[in-house]
């Protein structure tokens, strides 16, 4: 009797894990954490600017960066100042380099934005840059 007592109770346990994993946390590791650039995925992630973060350049100059996790480069879109730039993107093994020039109307500061339209896994992040005078 106590057997079979003690062996319902264990059963009952690890029927209700799975249930209160996945009403604690989602689905399987999603999870609603952020990531370094900015979104609720894990799986884009933008990074390796170049210049820096409050590097100092001048108008015009080039900046480039890496996107990883996108399959179209089409869905990237990035702006300084909201100004649209026009990016060149080069296939790499297993992300997408980004390399554009700022606009040459700048004058103090830029913000450049990234912003991945992605449907499954959208993503944000920028930088600053200072413009030399």
């Amino acid at each position: 009797m106590k057997t079979s007592l003690v062996i319902s109770a264990l059963v009952s346990v690890l029927c209700l894990i799975p249930v209160s994993a996945n009403a604690a946390g989602g689905h399987g590791g999603g999870g609603a954490t952020g990531n370094k650039s900015g979104g609720g995925c894990k799986s884009t992630v933008i990074s390796h600017f170049v210049p820096k973060h409050l590097a100092k350049v001048d108008a015009g100059s080039e900046f480039s960066f890496w996107v990883k996790g996108i399959m179209d480069p089409a869905e990237v879109e990035v702006t300084a100042k909201n100004i649209p730039i026009e990016m060149r993107s080069e296939e790499k093994s297993n992300f997408f380099e980004f390399k554009g020039n700022l606009p040459t109307s700048l004058k103090s500061a830029a913000r450049i934005k990234v912003k991945v339209n992605a449907k499954k896994c959208p993503a944000e992040k920028g930088i600053l840059l200072i413009i030399n005078k």
